[in-house]
């Protein structure tokens, strides 16, 4: 492909600004002394040496080819934040975008195809309310099976099943994400925050995704107001899609004793259906199983809270930070022989001397050729 001599320092002003950096934060991410260094480089005034290239392309979240190509780069999907990140933003959903892409690649190299195209509900967001969240979920719930316990297979089923791009980030603030783009639907989701944080996170974000076509982002902040309504629907939708009114109807009235329940037996609800004791004493609210007044006595109960929290590290787990999806396709990819050794290091994030203890971390050999086959009848 014939370049323009001028095409690189435009495309890196392009990206640099997407990214809101200054030329003196890209210059100090590079390692140069002056940020009259990007300058030049933008201006096309500076030879670009290959490894200042890669470098350029990871500071922006590109791939190289980005930085090279003729044609504009694409507008990014829109991204909707459950709560937005203070620092970086722009950075973070650069970063995200350009995971994604690199996920339908290997989709794409892989020859793998998801078993089922993710669903869409056509509705109407001025009349949606609380009983349409519920009823919502209980559809979803059935159409996804995803049994009595949700929280369980969630993640999992979104992933395998119908290919959504689920990717951990830690971040200090903002919590999860979620957009639509030529590469499907994905989730983005803060690996700092606990467990049954991220679990409910995950049935927030599956709410916004199966209504994307009908509330669309440049609706919801068009509209003065709806937002803050949608995403209490969308809350609604998570309690009511990981805890299921039958399920947990059964397991509340096992534990009662003349009409009360301890702090232990409540406690152990919630981690058994991977939810935090708030949202399991809000949905019992909602299923007018306690009162107002129970609720707000529980949690500021500083007995409660020490049982609570003495239950946590038992059940806390740090999530991968390359997803087991990812890597599985791309080492078929890879088998396949349609994945370099050198690009498959790249896209694992590793040396090509450290891939084979990477993919053991995985569960993956690196034995190398192309993969066996089974004949079937």
């Amino acid at each position: 492909m014939k370049i323009s001599t001028n095409i690189l320092g435009k495309r890196v002003q392009e990206f640099r600004k997407r990214m809101k950096l200054t030329q003196k934060e890209l210059a100090v991410h590079m390692g140069f002394s002056s940020s009259e260094t990007i300058s030049q480089i933008e201006r096309n005034e500076r030879e670009i040496k290959a490894w200042e290239l890669s470098e350029l392309a990871n500071a922006l979240a590109v791939n190289v080819n980005d930085l090279l190509q003729e044609e504009k780069p694409e507008k990014e999907p829109a991204i909707l934040w459950r709560q937005t990140p203070k620092n970086q933003k722009e950075t973070k959903e650069a970063v995200f975008i350009k995971r994604c892409r690199r996920y339908a690649l290997l989709e794409k190299l892989s020859e793998m195809e998801v078993s089922r195209i993710f669903p869409q509900k056509h509705i109407n967001p001025d009349s949606l309310n609380f009983e349409t969240a519920d009823q919502m979920a209980m559809e979803i719930r059935n159409e996804f099976n995803l049994g009595e316990r949700p929280a369980e297979v969630l993640g999992k089923t979104l992933e395998d099943v119908f290919g959504v791009k689920i990717w951990y980030l830690q971040m200090e603030d903002g919590s999860a994400a979620s957009t639509i783009g030529k590469f499907g639907p994905a989730i983005l989701i803060n690996s700092n925050e606990a467990p049954w944080r991220r679990n409910y996170n995950f049935a927030h974000e599956l709410f916004h995704l199966i209504t994307w076509n009908s509330i669309p982002p440049a609706m919801i902040h068009r509209k003065k107001g709806l937002w803050d309504r949608i995403e209490k629907i969308a809350n609604a939708f998570a309690s009511a899609l990981l805890l299921p009114n039958e399920a947990l109807t059964i397991e509340f009235n096992k534990h009662l004793k003349k009409n009360r329940i301890s702090y232990t037996n409540l406690i152990g609800i919630a981690r058994n259906f991977g939810v935090s004791t708030s949202a399991l004493l809000y949905r019992l609210l909602n299923m007018k199983r306690i009162t107002q007044k129970m609720l707000d006595k529980t949690l500021e109960d500083p007995k409660f809270k020490n049982i609570d929290r003495a239950s946590m590290s038992g059940r806390w787990w740090p999530p991968p930070e390359i997803p087991e999806r990812f890597v599985r396709l791309a080492v078929i990819a890879f088998k396949k022989g349609n994945l370099s050794r050198t690009k498959l290091s790249e896209l694992l994030d590793t040396s090509l001397v450290d891939l084979p203890d990477t993919l053991k971390e995985y569960g993956f050999d690196d034995n190398e050729g192309s993969d066996a086959e089974v004949r079937v009848s």
